[in-house]
């Protein structure tokens, strides 16, 4: 038994051999791609910088980049670029011109000079590198291209009138097994097969007579659409076993010799490869985690459905964002040792065009540990209100910040159920000392107008505070009472405090108010090591009437704060050092697998955010608050309370935040068509409006 663990030396080596490559050149630069090579001895990273030019370095597991390497190899390629690890080299498919594929070998101080190149007369529908390093090539059977001796190659000819899609490959010595999509000419439906080719290929004259020749080991149809197609084919005891599955796909294809059948999953397919393990999977279910781990070939071949139980060395990779897994991020080697799991962003690069790229808060590496037993499950139980405990048990106060819709305030009030009381404020301009600690006001006594004064929120929650830590089972008592028995402890010191109980304070939109002028000489009480009790504990004098006052540690403070309104960058020093900050960010896995029109909210959230923090930045992403009203609607109201949400709430955002800039919004989201290009909202009828809905989270 065993889990997965973050790679954290290798991963700090390599970020440090990759500033020092890039950082003297004042140029910004992400990680492009990145591959495990089948041994997981090397992985391949390619570094794209923001003039579009790339480099290929090559690190070890231990994250030591490799003699001649130390560089990287520049890729003359401003197109598409694939990178393909063997066992002893790396090939690269460059999509410029008529294509080139180089073989860069691992072990060489000169890689560059080295290299071995395959050229073509134009450019290839697909191509590439397989475990036994020969070079897979598909495409016209006009298409002519050279390759050293040194290069063993298979050419598979386009078949007219049909068609092929090609998602794995495994080598023998003597035969190619290829699991593809194939569609004969003049048939209607495609079939998903495994195919086997003899190598060398028997001489043929038409793409026809190649096809022919093709031996149909297992077949399935109607094949699943290609489309985020994930899969992989291996030789077990003499015999190739494939799967196939489409990215956030709940279904996993397997053919065998024997049978080829679907079974379901227990949840969304990320990624999925063979190993000497098992079949690895990265699964994702909505409103909670990523896991990955091994179904044995027993399980796999044996069972009609697959649930989380059946994975062994599960590993809990943190909350499921399909928006922030990739395929392309992800790979093991086949020993299974070694896996690599970037999460992704995209950008658009100089040259206009857009491209994915692996996030720098990433830990895209990790290795296979063997432990006694997993603990992986624990980790799940760990939610956002244990984590608010724990800090304000720590520091006594607390800022929630994020985007709007988040759910700051209401988790601020969640959390204060079961308090002995509970005191909710919203800061705004004219909020001021007098509301908050204590002020003169006016008062009507004997037909004249005199000022007193009177105690704010926080004064009385304190006064009720510490009248609980000094009498907890006292029942009903007027406030003046209490007060007075406070005031007495605190000037006498008569009198035993423990801390009990939970007083809250919530204070909403903290940032639209004058902190300095609210807080005025109480901010000082705020910290830990002040509070009654403590280390430094320290009491103060009021202004106003002369009255000693401390903040016990039985009162919590939480303020929220949308960053959207004032980024926290701008907030008065004093008060970010005695509060903790907590960023609450847009939870679409909160919206559950819930969808209106065959729509899944999840994923219009995750869509949206994505443009919107590429452009504006993580402020400005949309929260799952917003889509409350729709889960709370009755099935059948939820398309219209869906439109009322994205019409009188969402597009206004989305005007104000793309203000002059609309043709961003519709170049990143292609199927965006819900403002013109003067920044009007184009009304639609239902129908109308749930087509342009599945038109924006499936157009790419």
């Amino acid at each position: 038994m065993g889990r997965f663990e973050i790679s954290e030396n290798a991963l700090e080596k390599i970020a440090e051999s990759l500033r020092e490559e890039y950082e003297g050149s004042n140029v910004d630069y992400v990680i492009e791609d990145m591959k495990i090579s089948e041994n997981g001895e090397y992985l391949s990273v390619l570094i794209r910088d923001d003039y579009d030019s790339r480099f290929l370095h090559l690190f070890d597991a231990k994250g030591s980049p490799l003699p001649g390497w130390k560089s990287g190899v520049g890729i003359p390629c401003q197109e598409d670029v694939v990178i393909f690890p063997g066992v002893e080299n790396v090939a690269v498919f460059m999509k410029c011109g008529t294509g080139e594929i180089t073989l860069y070998p691992f072990q060489d101080e000169n890689p560059k000079e080295n290299a071995l190149r395959v050229t073509f007369s134009r450019l290839p529908i697909y191509v590439s590198l397989t475990n036994m390093e020969r070079v897979v090539i598909f495409g016209d059977m006009r298409l002519d291209f050279n390759a050293p001796g040194d290069i063993e190659t298979v050419f598979i000819p386009r078949l007219q009138g049909g068609y092929a899609f090609f998602h794995a490959i495994y080598d023998t010595e003597d035969e190619v097994y290829i699991l593809h999509t194939f569609k004969e000419p003049g048939k209607r439906n495609p079939v998903l097969r495994v195919g086997r080719i003899n190598y060398p290929p028997h001489p043929y004259y038409s793409p026809l007579e190649f096809w022919d020749g093709v031996e149909t080991i297992s077949a399935h149809s109607p094949a699943p659409p290609t489309k985020g197609a994930i899969g992989d084919i291996i030789l077990r005891d003499n015999e190739p076993i494939a799967v196939l599955g489409t990215k956030l796909g709940k279904e996993l294809y397997i053919l065998t010799p024997k049978k080829a059948r679907i079974i379901p999953l227990p949840g969304e397919l990320v990624f999925t490869k063979f190993t000497e393990k098992g079949l690895f999977l990265l699964i994702g279910q909505f409103r909670g985690y990523l896991y990955g781990g091994f179904v044995t070939y027993e399980d796999l071949l044996g069972k009609s459905s697959l649930k989380l139980e059946d994975i062994e060395d599960r590993t809990v990779f943190g909350r499921y964002n399909p928006e922030a897994v990739d395929p392309k991020f992800s790979g093991i080697s086949r020993n299974g040792n070694i896996l690599v799991l970037g999460k992704s962003s995209g950008k658009i690069s100089a040259s206009g065009r857009f491209y994915y790229y692996v996030r720098p808060d990433s830990n895209y590496l990790y290795s296979y540990v063997s432990t006694e037993t997993i603990q992986g499950e624990e980790e799940v139980t760990y939610d956002q209100y244990t984590q608010l405990e724990e800090v304000l048990k720590r520091f006594g106060g607390i800022i929630l910040y994020g985007p709007p819709g988040t759910g700051k305030t209401k988790l601020a009030l969640d959390l204060s159920k079961g308090a002995d009381r509970v005191e909710v404020v919203t800061f705004h301009q004219s909020y001021s000392y007098e509301d908050f600690v204590e002020g003169f006001r006016p008062v009507e006594k004997d037909d004249k107008l005199i000022y007193v004064v009177e105690d704010g929120v926080l004064k009385r929650l304190a006064v009720e505070a510490i009248f609980h830590g000094l009498h907890p089972n006292s029942g009903e008592t007027d406030y003046e009472k209490k007060k007075e028995v406070v005031l007495n402890y605190l000037q006498t010191g008569n009198g035993t405090f423990k801390s009990r109980g939970k007083f809250y304070l919530i204070i909403d939109e903290i940032n639209r108010g004058n902190i300095s002028r609210i807080l005025g000489e109480v901010i000082t009480l705020i910290d830990p090591d002040k509070r009654l009790g403590a280390e430094y504990e320290t009491r103060i004098t009021l202004p106003y009437s002369r009255e000693p006052f401390a903040l016990p540690p039985n009162l919590y403070i939480i303020g929220t704060m949308n960053s959207t309104d004032r980024s926290i960058a701008f907030l008065d020093m004093a008060l970010r050092r005695r509060f903790a900050f907590l960023e609450i960010l847009p939870r679409p896995e909160e919206l559950g697998d819930i969808e209106v029109g065959g729509v899944n909210l999840q994923h219009l959230l995750s869509t949206l955010n994505r443009v919107i923090e590429e452009e504006r930045g993580k402020d400005y992403t949309i929260g799952h608050g917003y889509f409350r009203e729709v889960i709370k609607a009755k099935p059948e109201e939820r398309a219209k309370a869906l439109k009322d949400v994205f019409y009188y709430k969402i597009l206004p955002l989305l005007q104000e935040y793309f203000y002059g800039n609309w043709e961003t919004i519709r170049r990143s989201l292609p199927g965006f068509g819900f403002i013109d290009e003067k920044g009007r909202i184009i009304e639609m009828d239902d129908d109308e409006f749930i087509e342009a809905l599945r038109k924006l989270v499936t157009e790419k």
